[in-house]
């Protein structure tokens, strides 16, 4: 078979790091074929344990790190994964994965003091209404002004963005944190007004958001730190 290449949906230099999209064919095998062309043994060995459908994921996800990574200069062993299923990198290197079912996103960035979360979705109002599990009651009476479709794309703008966020803040807080706990509003420059919510006990937390809308996805990135 030719050597495959990974197919890039795009490479953006964003406020919190490099961020690669690399669409993931339908077939298995072909998934296959990247990640032995772009991962390393030691990532191919712990997705030959993987059931069919998560080994796809995540080799994509794998693929598009690998991806960010390199395109950003940074050198790294084999990236599996740490107690809390977030990816290993090197001290100093801060990441994230997110990925649909065509797509996956890495975000990486030399940032020892941060911790970083990345999420992708498709800018699609679901069939369900998440409102009330994902957004406050300050959120949402600000949605409440929206008409349908602009107010299930922005309840779904600000499930995506939690999603990041929580994604940072997992290695601090060790343990899932409910959507209720983070208010946030986004703002038309593509950043976020981001109030948290979180016990007392768990210190104090600066949490910075993006978000773009493109080709019919959103994504939002967030940079964590704890003071």
């Amino acid at each position: 078979m030719p050597r495959v290449v990974p197919d890039v949906a795009f490479d953006l230099e964003l406020a919190h790091g490099r961020c690669v999209g690399v669409r993931l064919p339908e077939a298995l095998g072909v998934v296959e074929a990247l990640a032995e062309a772009a991962l390393l043994p030691e990532e191919r060995a712990h997705a030959a344990t993987l059931g069919a459908v998560r080994r796809r994921t995540w080799m994509g996800g794998r693929i598009a790190l690998r991806q960010a990574l390199a395109r950003e200069g940074i050198a790294s062993p084999p990236v599996l994964a740490d107690g809390r299923g977030a990816p290993a990198l090197p001290p100093g290197v801060a990441g994230s994965i997110s990925h649909k079912e065509d797509m996956a996103v890495a975000l990486v960035a030399r940032d020892p003091a941060a911790k970083l979360g990345v999420d992708i979705e498709r800018d699609l109002p679901g069939k369900l209404d998440i409102s009330r599990k994902v957004l406050t009651d300050e959120e949402l009476a600000e949605v409440a002004k929206l008409g349908s479709t602009d107010r299930a794309r922005e309840v779904l703008l600000r499930f995506s963005a939690k999603e990041a966020i929580y994604k940072a803040l997992d290695p601090f807080v060790q343990r899932y944190v409910a959507f209720r706990e983070v208010a946030l509003t986004p703002r038309a420059d593509g950043t976020a007004v981001v109030t948290p919510r979180l016990p007392a006990a768990e210190g104090t937390f600066v949490m910075d958001v993006t978000w773009m809308r493109r080709d019919g996805t959103i994504l939002t990135t967030a940079r964590v730190v704890k003071r």
